[in-house]
């Protein structure tokens, strides 16, 4: 972790207060929102330590001769930005909120290490990073409750964008052979629909038989952990010493898990076999899930030939559509599964286009084909 530059710390320092005088604004205004639910009194308590936050970087700034009296928040931003979150849900809401904290720790830890910084500031600057590391924490326990749609959402969503892709392509495919707005509207509904109801079946009995496994292997692990639990503490030391624990820490870890009723079989179930079992899911209700948003995504891409626009206005307008949604699901989907967003964005976004333009120019070849051969 290389050292700070004077340079580096002041332009830090601003971008820092703009952070802390938005998320104040922010976390405030979605307080206000959240009404009477438990989080809101939360994002109350963390909107006025983020106010404390940016006064510190406004005196910090101050002593080194800069100007703060220019550094105001736009309220049309404010207001879009929680308008935007609002739309998102609490889950993802905090989801892209922690990402602000994590980048955010980042810096401090880098500036503890600068010696411009005074021992004062440092002190200062080390209860920022706290209050920080805590307002990560706060966000994990409040995610916990909404683990559902956290763990299913980069499923679901992809499943939206495969719907995006395929029915654009075919549409436009349809188009570039018959240049009929009927035709090209019948063949998206057909392969989304039927995509829709695919997807749904195949989600179901492959996440049910996920699932049968799973809690196969855990109620095998609950009665051999009963009726062996000593074999059972031998592994959890292994595994404890895997992690470079010592042999009496792990020793104790493990004896310690044998006296409480079935912590063993959740150790070895997690550690060997990756499962636990708060987060076996709902096979179903991620198969509807999966489901609804195959279906969205069939309806968006076709929205232009269901007004019966003439095919060389309704491909650019479909493509348009489907480009926006496509950029949407991969930041829906770069949010909850922790990937960088822009990445993803672009990876949905020219994927689509690729296999879009491909599709086209198999539609026109067939055209031209077909007229050649009826010739």
């Amino acid at each position: 972790m290389s050292l700070m530059s004077e340079e580096r710390i002041i332009d830090f320092a601003k971008t820092a207060l703009m952070d802390e005088l938005y998320t104040s604004a922010i976390y405030h205004s979605l307080s206000n929102l959240y009404g009477d639910a438990p989080i809101s009194e939360e994002l109350l308590e963390l909107s006025e330590m983020e106010s404390e936050h940016a006064n510190f970087w406004i005196n910090f700034l101050e002593r080194r001769d800069i100007d703060t009296s220019n550094f105001i928040i736009s309220n049309y931003r404010v207001s879009f930005l929680t308008y935007i979150y609002r739309l998102l849900g609490v889950g993802l809401t905090l989801k892209i909120l922690e990402i602000g904290e994590r980048n955010a720790i980042r810096h401090y830890s880098m500036m503890l290490k600068s010696p411009q910084i005074t021992d004062e500031e440092k002190k200062a600057i080390n209860q920022i990073l706290k209050d920080e590391l805590g307002h990560e924490e706060e966000f994990e326990e409040y995610e916990s409750r909404y683990k559902f749609f956290i763990n299913s959402v980069a499923t679901i969503f992809t499943q939206m964008s495969g719907a995006l892709v395929t029915v654009l392509s075919v549409s436009i495919g349809i188009a570039g052979a018959y240049g009929k707005t009927f035709d090209v509207v019948i063949a998206g509904l057909i392969v989304g629909l039927s995509g829709a109801l695919n997807t749904i079946t195949g989600f179901y009995f492959f996440s049910r038989t996920q699932k049968q496994v799973k809690v196969e292997i855990l109620s095998r692990l609950k009665m051999a952990a009963e009726s062996a639990p000593k074999v059972f503490v031998q592994r959890v030391i292994k595994y404890m010493k895997r992690k470079e624990i010592s042999e009496e820490t792990s020793r104790f870890i493990a004896e310690e898990a044998s006296r409480k009723q079935g912590l063993l079989n959740r150790i070895i179930a997690e550690e060997e076999y990756g499962i636990r079992e708060e987060a076996l899911g709902n096979p179903f209700k991620t198969s509807i899930y999966a489901g609804l948003y195959r279906i969205i995504g069939t309806i968006l891409p076709l929205t232009p030939y269901f007004f019966d626009l003439p095919i060389q206005i309704s491909i650019p307008i479909s493509i348009l559509i489907t480009l926006f949604m496509l950029a949407l699901t991969g930041f829906i989907v770069a949010i909850s599964a922790e990937i960088d967003i822009k990445n993803k964005i672009i990876e949905l976004t020219i994927g689509g286009l690729i296999l879009t333009s491909l599709t086209f120019l198999v539609g026109k070849l067939t055209s031209i084909l077909v007229e050649i051969i009826t010739k």
